[in-house]
């Protein structure tokens, strides 16, 4: 088997489905039609090779090549299973391009309503708003789970026992443990949380931390009070001010910015590496203010990364990662900065006083959305641990609202879950990435971003590609992976 063969045709396979996805979500195409391009390949992903390429896997005793296998293998099987599923989900997907809220006399893409609850300032209009786009996740349910259904038994198929299984394979990540070391952080962070929500949901909400629906920690989390030290027209040319004087300014003609707001663009920001380095895609969808930074520096994070990849990498080194909590955790350490008082002065003109209070609130923020992801894990592993999919729907309200204290709609348990244990990798990214910006402080001082030898120490992680796992970079930084105590320090240092 010849795997430069192989990886050549997987290349020219993920830049044809990165585009036709990213063409969808920015709002520029208004049918899915994956299906068409796995058909295309469909010489590429049959049991045949799958069972070829695991065959490899067995017999390789060099452990460079064998972890190069068993890359392509994982990548194989997700597309076999994508297949087997591009129909359905070009049919949800489309479904919710096109769908349309209706709220009294207004009618609504719905791709709109979720920015709108985060900028609204009237509580009873959020909760309207939210009912309205309830109506439209709740008819894809039926569909989603499907889709959810077939994909486990395509998993199975393939002599993984189940999902659980078959990640972990995939991610080289023991979940088990993991759970038991989520538990423990939400236990970690009981106190501080239920000492800080109450005060800031009965100051901002205007209403007692008592039966509040999740849909108002949008705007919680947009932070629309410090609106106006983010001024819209600089959101890019911020994020590229810093990235020349971080030394990273080679990287900006590598990454193409999409920053168009179309009623249809998903208003979720991400980032595409169709063909990494040469070709790095960001995509956000402003929508004023504090949010829209963060958004342009997280994704920034992962343009950046992906930007800088040695190009002499084979190609499962440079795109055919176990999991994505590496890149997640570069997305962090840069996202942080938006929050940071010496950044926004130095970038912003923002006083130390108005810094020290953006920092207060943003670090609130990020412990409700730290405690949420807990929630969606916590969920996620034992409905799949225990095979309780029927409980789904009833155990991820009672889990988000247990962890958040949020109440959480049943009906948003399918749109709500990212495949493929995500939630995971966002946690495991949100522990390095403390750990991290620990080194940067401690090596290049407090102000680490405006030092060009910091910037070049991110350019050399970055130049790694994907082919390490986070944990391997803590590790070889000097620090214990999974070791929550850095994170839990900065909530209790900034929060009290």
């Amino acid at each position: 088997m010849d795997i430069k063969i192989l990886e050549d045709q997987l290349a020219k396979f993920i830049y044809d489905l990165e585009t036709e996805d990213r063409l969808v979500r920015v709002g520029l195409k208004e049918v899915a039609e994956t299906s068409k391009i796995y058909k295309k390949y469909q010489d590429l992903f049959t049991r045949q090779t799958i069972d070829e390429v695991h065959g490899e896997i067995e017999s390789a005793k060099d452990s460079k090549k064998k972890d190069i296998l068993e890359r392509i293998y994982f990548t194989l099987a997700g597309s076999f299973i994508g297949q087997q599923l591009a129909r359905l989900q070009d049919e949800v997907t489309t479904y919710f391009i096109k769908a349309t809220v209706k709220v009294g006399t207004e009618s609504l893409p719905y791709f709109q309503v979720l920015p709108m609850i985060a900028k609204e300032p009237q509580f009873a209009r959020r909760e309207t708003l939210d009912d309205a786009a309830e109506k439209v996740t709740t008819a894809a349910c039926a569909k989603q789970k499907k889709i959810l259904d077939t994909e486990i038994k395509l998993i199975k198929s393939l002599g993984f026992s189940g999902y659980v299984d078959y990640f972990a394979r995939g991610k080289k990540t023991h979940y088990d443990k993991f759970f038991g070391q989520c538990l423990e952080l939400v236990k970690a962070t009981d106190k501080i949380w239920q000492s800080v929500s109450s005060a800031v949901v009965a100051e901002v909400l205007g209403r007692p931390f008592k039966r509040i629906r999740s849909c108002h920690t949008l705007y919680l989390r947009s932070l629309s009070m410090y609106d106006n030290f983010y001024p819209g027209k600089q959101i890019v040319s911020t994020f590229e001010k810093w990235v020349r004087d971080a030394g990273l300014s080679t990287l900006l003609t590598k990454i193409k910015i999409d920053d168009v707001a179309r009623p249809r663009k998903n208003p979720r920001a991400v980032c595409y590496w169709p063909n990494p380095p040469s070709e790095i895609h960001l995509i956000i969808k402003p929508l004023g203010g504090e949010q829209d930074f963060e958004s342009m520096f997280h994704e920034g994070g992962h343009a950046l990364h992906g930007a800088a990849i040695d190009e002499k990498l084979p190609y499962s080194l440079r795109m055919l990662s176990r999991s994505n909590a590496l890149t997640e955790t570069y997305a962090f350490l840069l996202e942080d900065l938006v929050f940071n008082p010496d950044f926004l002065t130095t970038y912003l003109n923002v006083s130390a006083f108005t810094g020290a209070k953006i920092k207060w609130q943003a670090y609130f923020v990020n412990l409700m959305m730290l405690r949420r992801y807990l929630g969606k894990f916590i969920h996620e592993y034992e409905m799949f641990a225990q095979m309780r999919l029927p409980a789904g729907p009833t155990h991820y309200a009672k889990t988000l609202e247990k962890t958040t204290g949020f109440v959480h709609k049943k009906t948003n348990w399918l749109v709500d879950m990212d495949s493929g244990f995500y939630s995971a990798e966002y946690l495991r990214a949100w522990i390095a990435a403390a750990q991290i910006q620990d080194y940067l402080v401690g090596k290049f001082g407090k102000k680490w971003f405006v030092i060009r030898r910091a910037g070049e120490f991110l350019r050399k992680l970055y130049s790694r590609g994907v082919q390490d796992e986070v944990e391997d970079v803590v590790k070889r930084l000097g620090y214990k992976p999974w070791d929550v105590s850095l994170l839990l320090k900065g909530y209790k240092d900034i929060l009290g």
